[in-house]
């Protein structure tokens, strides 16, 4: 929870009191034009909001001839801070241009040598020195260079810093830093165990820089399991989706609806001396709303350009508001909206959604979880994916990683949560036939703790799935398998709220290497989240929340996407894979009535009293 502090609060409330409506439109050059050391510069003062993308598309300018003569700006802008704008570029001359579509990027510490980043980056000096002309002339400590080139695999994008290489059955694949043979195998789209048969000496893990046999066999796809209807499948055509839209072309100018619940009216009502004064927090929905359109406002200043720009129309609207969602609706402002992000409640999304597909409008829902929300709607998107598609990925993980080493054990607990017990099941059966032709039931299905002791196998992995959100269950339960573990083999794999519940002593969960799945990913060591968080504090004076990181690849992969792709992206989006600072997006669905679900999931585990990764799918 973040706590509030005064300044926050007067610049985030201003800030979305002046722009309920406004234009973000490309800022123009400044006249103020000095002559320094004999060189001539724009002196450019920096607006809130500004992003330097933004600013050196403004100049057309390259961001690294802006950073060079402004050391103080790579770590952030401040409002009103006054840059040095070149009339002249010097790509040519001391840098590369910033293109993150297309190039892997790496900023250069105090100390590293050349030799090091190839190390790092498993590239050779020739190769290196092709990308960037001038790097043996010597390195600069904050410069950056390219260091690979992203690649498109299957028609999605994915980054990586090496070329798999074909040789026969299989390809080549260079281990990159933190990466497991779990994680690989879904990048590759194989089984853990097609990779051990080819690799026999990783099976007590991998290690960066070591070279793999990954197999080119594609496997089948199978659809996953969701709490939506299976519905026969149906060919996608023109004929299926709203062509009239489909077929638009690309604009210069999009009019983009953001439906948030700022509670404007609420919050003229809060004494804002009082919360700092007993250092109490922000109202929660209000913060939500905050944090999501600062990170959202981010990227849209990092996406325009000349031939993009957008109008951000903002609705302040919650879960009671239908007579005045219907109102906004009905608006003419509204139905010449090209894209609609939120609401953020089921509810209330469901209703702007059934306007927008009137409207032939694509209708994002940034937070839902119900699939529901999908039906008989072929505008919509869901980009929180569904408890069941979590299920499903902690399954794969389960049947992939440990199926041939482990004692699976389900915990039957509540009646309430036999649904996901099921859904489970079901899944690592299926993974079984699938792809190992098992064809008997293999899960070790018991009652509470006493069932757990007697299914226990020594000399084996034995992993303990508790599919539950009761936290009362819960901590006796974990606490009660914390005791009994001792000296023991076992894994404990369940839900990632496990680890909110009061009380419930982290170390039972590193103790039992706890497993989760998680549909968001925050490494406060990445160096765009550091980045990130450093300006949002110089803004705001205190740290972002995870939507403001939500917000800012929501807005990310959507806008830009629309900006390269045009309109028809909205109904491709099972084709465009991506990974950005929190959030992954993976999205499927199961003929072309029904919306995009995104799929992409996280799993994790504690080890060493920390969250370790295993990978994404």
């Amino acid at each position: 929870m973040i706590r509030i502090h005064q300044t926050y609060f007067v610049l985030a409330l201003s800030c979305i009191l002046c722009v309920l409506s406004f234009v973000s439109h490309g800022q123009t050059k400044s006249t103020d034009i000095k002559t320094i050391n004999g060189k001539k510069y724009y002196i450019h003062k920096v607006e809130k909001g500004q992003s330097l993308y933004a600013i050196a598309k403004t100049y057309s300018m390259d961001v690294n001839s802006i950073l060079a003569e402004n050391d103080d700006a790579i770590d952030g802008l401040k409002n009103g801070q006054e840059l040095k704008i070149p009339f002249e570029s010097l790509l040519n001359k001391t840098t590369v241009t910033i293109d993150t579509n297309k190039y892997v990027y790496h900023k250069i510490a105090k100390g590293e040598t050349i030799y090091g980043i190839t190390k790092k980056y498993s590239i050779d000096e020739k190769k290196l020195a092709s990308y960037n002309p001038t790097i043996n002339s010597g390195l600069k400590e904050g410069e950056y260079i390219i260091v690979g080139e992203k690649r498109k695999k299957n028609s999605q994008s994915i980054n990586e810093y090496t070329v798999a290489t074909p040789t026969g059955k299989f390809t080549t694949y260079t281990v990159q830093p933190g990466e497991t043979i779990y994680g690989i195998s879904k990048k590759f789209e194989v089984t853990s165990d097609e990779i051990l048969r080819l690799n026999p000496e990783v099976k007590d893990g991998v290690k960066n820089g070591q070279v793999l046999k990954i197999p080119t066999i594609h496997k089948e796809v199978y659809n996953h399991q969701t709490d939506i209807k299976p519905v026969e499948s149906k060919p996608i055509t023109s004929q299926t989706l709203d062509t009239s839209f489909y077929h638009k072309p690309k604009k210069s100018i999009y009019q983009i609806g953001l439906f948030l619940p700022f509670k404007l009216s609420e919050n003229e009502l809060i004494l804002v001396d009082e919360l700092v004064k007993n250092n109490a927090t922000f109202p929660a929905t209000q913060n939500l709303a905050l944090d999501f359109y600062f990170g959202f406002k981010k990227a849209v200043d990092s996406i325009l350009s000349k031939d993009f720009e957008v109008v951000i129309h903002l609705f302040d609207v919650e879960e009671r508001d239908s007579m005045k969602i219907e109102s906004i609706c009905k608006s003419a402002e509204f139905k010449n909206l090209d894209v609609i992000f939120g609401p953020l409640y089921a509810g209330v999304f469901k209703l702007v959604s059934g306007y927008a597909k009137k409207n032939g409008t694509p209708i994002i829902s940034p937070l839902t979880q119900q699939s529901k929300i999908l039906f008989n709607n072929s505008f919509v998107s869901k980009v929180n994916p569904s408890q069941y598609t979590l299920i499903e990925g902690l399954s794969d993980y389960c049947s992939d990683s440990l199926m041939n080493t482990s004692n699976v054990i389900l915990v039957n607990s509540t009646t309430k949560d036999l649904q996901y017990i099921k859904s489970f099941k079901n899944r690592y059966n299926d993974n079984l036939i699938k792809k190992y032709k098992v064809k008997t039931d293999t899960i070790t299905e018991v009652k509470g703790i006493a069932g757990v002791k007697a299914a226990y196998i020594p000399g084996k992995k034995n992993v303990v799935v508790l599919l539950t959100n009761n936290h009362v269950y819960l901590q006796d339960f974990i606490t009660q398998l914390y005791v009994f573990s001792d000296k023991k083999d076992i894994v404990l794999m369940g839900f990632n709220s496990v680890a909110n519940i009061d009380n419930l002593d982290q170390d039972y969960l590193n103790s039992l290497q706890f497993h989760f799945a998680s549909p968001n990913h925050i490494d406060f060591k990445d160096s765009t989240i550091i980045n990130l968080t450093k300006q949002y504090q110089a803004i705001y004076t205190a740290d972002p929340s995870e939507f403001y990181f939500q917000g800012f690849d929501i807005a990310t992969y959507y806008l830009s996407n629309l900006k390269t792709n045009g309109p028809e992206f909205f109904f491709q989006l099972d084709k465009n894979k991506w990974e950005g600072v929190s959030t992954g997006f993976k999205f499927y669905r199961p003929d072309a009535e029904t919306g995009f679900e995104n799929r992409a999931i996280y799993i994790y585990k504690y080890s060493n009293y920390q969250l370790q990764k295993l990978g994404w799918k």
